[in-house]
């Protein structure tokens, strides 16, 4: 193992490691290390990490994405596969660390071109920014520091934001950690209260957990299945079946939690964004604990 880039920056302590044939983005707060990223740097495995793999569920309800939003970059993992996968899909991918963005392009393989497109903005202030332009088939909620998530990219308002730039039958996959997130039941009912349909996908080891939400109407475990076969003539190098078996229908719906709302402070929206980017995972509104 060795150690390829340290950085600090406003917002976050910056690993980048070379282990053996993976070469991982990793963000350090409180003493603990949280794996943003992994890269197979011999091309086995594209996409290396668990998460990753399963947020192409998404992919089951939208086949052929033409354009998508990713908040949150890391190491340029998914949205690389994707640019190769299919050729007609544009990503647009925002970023609040100008130093990752730096990262990615240096130890990674983020390039930029009229096909893939990189903001440094704050996640929710580039979508508000969107409204009333060429709206998105799919976005990816993959918006991590070290120990947390900002919780301003966790509420209903949110939500509804990111509603308004969705085409018609498009869909939103969101990251929610692993065993060490213990508020997946208050982000299912969050998102339940603004997307008709929630999917939940989880491994057997529960390693990772992706939610889907969307606005069509709602399928069975029959026509997810279904689907799975269809999409295993897409260009991707996995199993579709497989990830359709990680489908956990009414796991973490707990009617008697609460979801989350917008709490903006006296300062104004941007300066409580500006708090949420920067604070300390010990007194953040959505922890996450390492577990691993």
């Amino acid at each position: 193992m060795k150690v390829l880039a340290k950085e600090k920056t406003r917002y976050n302590d910056i690993y980048v490691i070379q282990n053996g044939e993976h070469r991982e983005l990793w963000f350090k707060g409180n003493g603990e290390y949280f794996l943003q990223s992994r890269v197979d740097t011999h091309g086995n495995n594209p996409l290396a990490l668990v998460y990753s793999r399963m947020m192409m569920a998404s992919l089951l309800f939208s086949p052929n994405p033409g354009r998508m939003l990713m908040v949150g970059l890391g190491g340029d993992a998914v949205s690389n596969c994707l640019l190769q996968w299919f050729p007609n899909l544009k990503i647009d991918i925002v970023e609040v660390d100008g130093k990752v963005i730096e990262i990615s392009k240096q130890y990674f393989t983020l390039r930029e071109s009229s096909r893939c497109r990189v903001f440094e903005e704050d996640g929710r202030v580039f979508i508000q920014s969107r409204k009333g332009q060429e709206p998105y088939n799919w976005v990816i909620l993959d918006a991590f520091k070290s120990g947390s998530i900002p919780y301003h990219l966790k509420t209903c308002e949110f939500y509804k934001e990111i509603r308004e730039i969705l085409c018609p039958g498009g869909v939103v996959g969101s990251n929610l950690y692993g065993k060490g997130n213990t508020l997946k039941p208050r982000d299912i009912k969050t998102f339940l209260s603004v997307f008709p349909q929630t999917y939940c996908f989880e491994d057997d080891d529960q390693v990772a957990t992706v939610l889907i939400a969307t606005d069509g109407e709602r399928w069975s475990e029959e026509k997810i299945r279904e689907r799975a076969s269809l999409c295993q003539a897409l260009p991707h190098p996995f199993s579709m079946q497989d990830i359709a078996k990680t489908y956990r229908p009414g796991k973490f719906r707990e009617d008697s939690v609460a979801t989350f709302r917008d709490h903006i402070s006296g300062n104004g929206f941007l300066f409580d964004v500006e708090r949420e980017n920067l604070q300390t995972s010990q007194s953040r509104r959505y922890p996450i604990v390492n577990v691993y």
